[in-house]
């Protein structure tokens, strides 16, 4: 019986992933994790030619907005106090590259976490450019 819910899990979480996923130029990777453990969320800028200042680690489903901020050579701020005990970032944007990870999860971490890379346009506003994946986090309550 186990199998067979977790099955019917499985394929409930799918057809809402596949329905709630808006088009973006990225790899979408499934992550699954318990309450309690950690995941890193690898963000990659593949555009070279384009030279990137700051990051957000956004999310966007379930708890739509931003997650995290880090400008170039700086500490990273987060918007919720409660997350920056639990949460650490590698790298630096103008590298084109970091990791983010978060420790200590919790069933209210699910969600779709997008990397978004600013970079600086000319007599106008800075705009934000997707990374090279999104990530849907599952965090389940323990052991099934």
């Amino acid at each position: 019986m186990v199998l067979k819910m977790r099955g019917v899990q499985c394929l409930c979480l799918w057809t809402l992933l596949i329905t709630q996923t808006r088009f973006v130029c990225s790899d979408i990777q499934f992550l699954e994790r318990h309450e309690g453990e950690s995941v890193v969320l690898p963000c990659v800028f593949e555009q070279r030619d384009l030279s990137p200042f700051g990051f957000y680690l956004r999310r966007n489903w379930l708890h739509p907005g931003d997650m995290l901020f880090k400008y170039t050579s700086n500490e990273f701020s987060v918007h919720d106090d409660n997350d920056k005990n639990r949460t650490s970032v590698s790298g630096d944007p103008k590298s084109h590259s970091l990791n983010v990870t978060i420790s200590q999860l919790r069933a209210s971490d699910t969600d779709r976490y997008h990397c978004d890379f600013v970079v600086e346009k000319p007599a106008s506003e800075d705009v934000r450019l997707p990374g090279k994946t999104e990530f849907f986090l599952l965090v389940t309550g323990g052991e099934l």
